[in-house]
């Protein structure tokens, strides 16, 4: 049964259903939704309508001065609230969000610790790419705090945890010389030269969607060095798995597991301190996302991660946007 299935057929959380509230990580989920940059003023009035939005967030979108740029950024929000709940109790307007010092999203430190949310998101082009991973330590309460109280679990998650995800679209007019001189290492920019001139276009944007995810993962942006880690495909591995559409059908998807991070300071915490899974995978032929996970050394005590793999339990799903709020509006 797809995503969106479970969510249409029955109101309880996807999180519950599918067994998720354990101690451990769950698998990580991620969710391509269609962008439609001309949506007509109705639809953006409706979207608006819908109240999920914080009065920051409806200023925010209401800021860009190009039009399908602010279709664009109001579905974002509202694409991010909706596949968010289909992992929690919690409705699509009582999603609350920091911002780290380069701008990552997270969910605030009473909502993280109720639900164990770790989430993600990048857009491109018509895409956007929402990757969730639910990180618990969860205790459930056996007696009620007082008497109209009913029992709940309460999530501790781990917080040495870093989760990024990033959406590309391969560009044809992208100059991508200056960028492997400027972003690259030698030994990537060395590697992606030696291949065949059709095939290094499509390595450039590989590598670019690993960076992009290792760097948001970070949250730290381009104030990371790019050069101070390299992406080594040499013995990573071809597969392919499902993608779930939103007909309850399926098509089969490109997926690179064992995709290697190597960094330039050995002893740079972030390298001796954490243990990293990255994919790389293709959507179609023009667009490919990647997704990375780090863990700290100290989450082992906590957390289930001896046997823990990205490579064989990522579950992609493409939900409509339109199906996704009917949900809510009906419910």
């Amino acid at each position: 049964m797809s995503v969106m299935s479970s969510a249409t057929q029955s109101t309880t959380p996807l999180a519950v259903q599918s067994g998720t509230r354990s101690t451990g990580l769950s698998q990580p989920y991620v969710y391509f939704v269609p962008l439609n940059g001309a949506l007509s003023p109705a639809d953006y009035e409706a979207g608006l309508a819908l109240g999920w939005l914080t009065d920051d967030e409806v200023v925010k979108v209401s800021r860009y001065r190009s039009v399908s740029a602010r279709n664009n950024g109001l579905q974002v929000r509202l694409g991010l609230r909706a596949v968010l709940s289909l992992h929690s109790e919690l409705k699509p307007n009582e999603w609350r969000f920091n911002y780290g010092a380069k701008g990552k999203p997270a969910l605030t430190p009473d909502l993280l610790a109720k639900t164990g949310l770790h989430f993600n998101l990048s857009h491109s082009g018509e895409w956007l790419m929402i990757g969730i991973l639910i990180a618990s330590n969860a205790e459930q309460k056996t007696e009620p705090a007082s008497e109209d109280a009913s029992n709940e679990w309460v999530c501790r998650p781990q917080q040495a945890i870093c989760f990024g995800v990033d959406i590309e679209r391969e560009r044809s007019s992208t100059d991508i010389v200056p960028i492997l001189n400027h972003y690259f290492t030698d030994a990537e920019t060395n590697t992606l030269l030696q291949l065949p001139e059709e095939l290094q276009r499509q390595r450039f944007f590989d590598l670019w969607s690993v960076k992009e995810s290792y760097i948001k993962a970070r949250g730290l942006g381009l104030a990371l060095s790019l050069k101070s880690f390299s992406v080594d495909f040499s013995r990573s591995q071809q597969c392919h798995i499902p993608l779930q559409l939103i007909d309850n059908g399926s098509k089969p998807i490109e997926l690179h597991k064992l995709v290697k991070l190597k960094f330039t300071d050995s002893k740079e915490p972030a390298a001796s301190d954490f243990s990293w899974q990255t994919v790389m995978g293709r959507l179609d032929e023009e667009y490919r996302f990647a997704v990375t996970l780090g863990l700290a050394s100290s989450a082992a005590s906590t957390l289930a991660t001896e046997s823990y793999s990205i490579y064989n339990t990522l579950s992609c799903t493409q939900l409509s946007l339109d199906d996704l709020l009917n949900v809510y509006k009906e419910s």
